[in-house]
């Protein structure tokens, strides 16, 4: 069975592996482990009971009082296609719900997975707080090749 719960200390190797992994492959950026350490109260994980080992991983970060935003989204190849991103996901939504957040956003390759969880394409644009928050450290700034995404929470 796999569940998923909130980040805890124990979890930062497991979820700096996962999202190595997923940057070495160009599916996301790279994070270290103090970057990783400064948002694991924004982290959940999935992990696999039986096993004991964290699957995957996402995180929800508020960008300002009108927006929050998935990011470093991952999962085990060995785990994909069986509902651990969607229960991530929806974990995360969950957390927008909470704190109330109005939308949510990310900046994704993975469209289709997003839109099947109600995500609708928009304009990278439009969010200038992400953009100043984390993109002026992404090698890819000038010529992003992301899409950005969006769910309207209300």
């Amino acid at each position: 069975m796999i569940s998923v719960r909130r980040a805890v200390a124990p979890d930062v190797d497991s979820i700096f592996k996962l999202t190595s992994a997923m940057a070495k492959r160009g599916f996301m950026l790279p994070r270290s482990k103090y970057k990783i350490v400064t948002m694991l109260c924004n982290f959940f994980v999935a992990e696999d009971d039986a096993a004991g080992v964290v699957v995957g991983c996402g995180a929800f970060n508020p960008l300002w009082t009108d927006m929050g935003e998935i990011m470093a989204l991952a999962v085990l190849d060995e785990y994909q296609n069986r509902g651990v991103g969607k229960r991530l996901v929806e974990a995360l939504i969950d957390e927008g719900h909470r704190l109330e957040m109005p939308q949510m956003i990310t900046l994704t390759y993975q469209t289709d997975f997003f839109r099947k969880l109600g995500f609708i394409e928009t304009d990278k644009d439009q969010f200038p707080r992400k953009l100043w928050r984390e993109c002026l450290e992404c090698p890819k700034l000038e010529e992003c090749d992301e899409v950005a995404m969006q769910l309207f929470l209300d």
